[in-house]
């Protein structure tokens, strides 16, 4: 998508939805402590801060090291700094409506202490308001993503895309996995990226039957699967992408277990289809493993949400019950893993049409050797 078409979002529109479903369920409001979910209603990018959301009022609270920073990214949130000596319970209490009969919190996110705090100074000054966890009321509107969500993740594909096209051909046999992790990452800055969306991956011989390898002093060599699974952050969206390739040629084991993951990834991709479950999904591919003989190497779950988390709602594994809908954006990310061998993953993230899977990452996918 070009850049022409990234604009701003619509956090009214997020606002409405969430009151509607705030509504549905009896809160007059709802104090917002994770950070991600801070971002998505109001723009507000700043930390130790919470969001509160009335029927027809909107109240970030903060500290006075965000009062610029917050007029500029949620000018449409009405700010209120703490003083010396106050805590953002203080301010809940001054914001909170004095008519609001149940306030719901984050109890996913809010910590035990912070939740002790904020109970006890409501018992003492509102002893009539119920103070319920509100479950993942906020979370349920970011499922489906909107226009600018799906514009920012599309982008994080390109940039990824790009990435290796740059990155690949300056990878040699003697590199270590640090080396080619830093390259890559550095190459993503340099395109646009905003940092890494998670940890990245590169892992070579032996390293690489480990899904979830750190980058090591281990210098790649010919005969080497080298697996790298990156992604870069784009206006706070992040990628996510995994590409496996060869050092020089593979032996046939090697070429089997590729040959066979990648036509287990490209089922997913192509006959994934909204109106299936999670673990529909997640079957649809996993059985062409197993029925390789090899499902015992395979040992995650297909894939995951992707967004302003790494990990999002729908988790894409064998016991999910979660119906696949037009707008979500989930990674196919099928592996195999032979411990103290070798292991490989293919992965995109797609966005779910009304018709199946569009990969946001284009890259080749039939075995690269360098």
């Amino acid at each position: 998508m070009p850049e022409n078409k990234i604009l701003t979002p619509d956090t009214g529109a997020r606002l409405q939805k969430l009151r509607t479903a705030m509504q549905h369920n009896n809160f007059d409001a709802l104090v917002i402590s994770n950070p991600k979910n801070i971002f998505y209603y109001s723009s507000f990018a700043g930390q130790d801060s919470y969001l509160l959301v009335t029927l027809n009022r909107l109240f970030l609270l903060s500290d006075g090291r965000f009062i610029a920073q917050a007029a500029d990214e949620a000018p449409n949130a009405e700010f209120i700094c703490r003083q010396n000596g106050q805590t953002l319970g203080d301010l809940l209490l001054s914001a909170l409506p004095v008519d609001a009969a149940k306030l719901g919190f984050e109890g996913y996110h809010l910590t035990y202490a912070e939740w002790a705090d904020l109970a006890d100074l409501l018992l003492i000054h509102r002893p009539d308001l119920l103070f319920e966890d509100c479950g993942n009321l906020p979370l349920v509107p970011r499922l489906e993503k909107d226009e600018y969500e799906l514009a920012c993740l599309q982008k994080c594909g390109e940039i990824a895309d790009q990435a290796l096209a740059q990155v690949l051909p300056q990878i040699k046999a003697g590199m270590t996995e640090k080396q080619i992790a830093c390259l890559l990452e550095q190459t993503m800055q340099n395109m646009g990226g905003e940092g890494t969306s998670f940890t990245t991956i590169v892992a070579a011989g032996a390293n690489s039957a480990k899904p979830h390898a750190i980058p090591s002093d281990y210098a790649v060599q010919p005969g080497d699967l080298l697996t790298l699974d990156f992604g870069c952050i784009y206006r706070g969206y992040c990628g996510d992408c995994t590409r496996t390739v060869a050092i020089g040629e593979v032996d046939e084991e090697k070429l089997a277990a590729y040959q066979l993951v990648r036509r287990a990834q490209q089922q997913g991709v192509e006959q994934i289809k909204p109106g299936m479950t999670t673990a529909e999904a997640d079957r649809l591919v996993r059985q062409i493993i197993d029925e390789a003989g090899m499902g015992q190497y395979f040992s995650h779950s297909l894939g995951h949400g992707v967004g302003l988390d790494i990990h999002e709602t729908p988790s894409v594994g064998p016991t999910g019950s979660m119906v696949i809908t037009p707008g979500q954006v989930i990674t196919v990310e099928p592996g195999v893993y032979i411990p103290g061998r070798f292991g490989l993953r293919i992965e995109d993230s797609c966005i779910v049409t009304e018709d199946g899977l569009q990969p946001l990452t284009h890259f080749e996918h039939d075995l690269i050797k360098l």
